[in-house]
């Protein structure tokens, strides 16, 4: 019978339930946050937890350069793509009203 590594609590996450994994445990199967652990249960051991490939997060592509924004709004419109309303739009305060 394998040894106790760490005792937990069952605890509420939303509708479901989860456990916190020690730093140990974290650090034995070599995971990070984020990222995807599969979980097995079968008649060898009550519960396996496997860690998947790492996969890079592919960050949103921000072009800060000015002279490509009008293509690139062009573009998007020729996609069916909206602009997005503004939000504020209708919406005022004093300092508006002075002017």
């Amino acid at each position: 019978m394998p040894h106790i590594i760490m005792r937990t609590t069952l605890r509420k996450v939303g509708n479901s339930r989860g456990v916190l994994l020690t730093k140990e445990i974290i650090d034995k199967l070599n995971i990070v946050d984020g990222q995807e652990i599969e979980v097995y249960l079968n008649d060898e051991s009550p519960i396996v937890l496997k860690p998947t490939q790492l996969r890079k997060k592919k960050r949103p592509y921000l072009n800060l350069d000015l002279s490509a924004w009008e293509a690139q709004f062009k573009s998007a419109i020729k996609k069916g793509e909206k602009p997005e309303k503004d939000v504020f739009e209708g919406m005022g305060n004093k300092f508006d009203k002075s002017w």
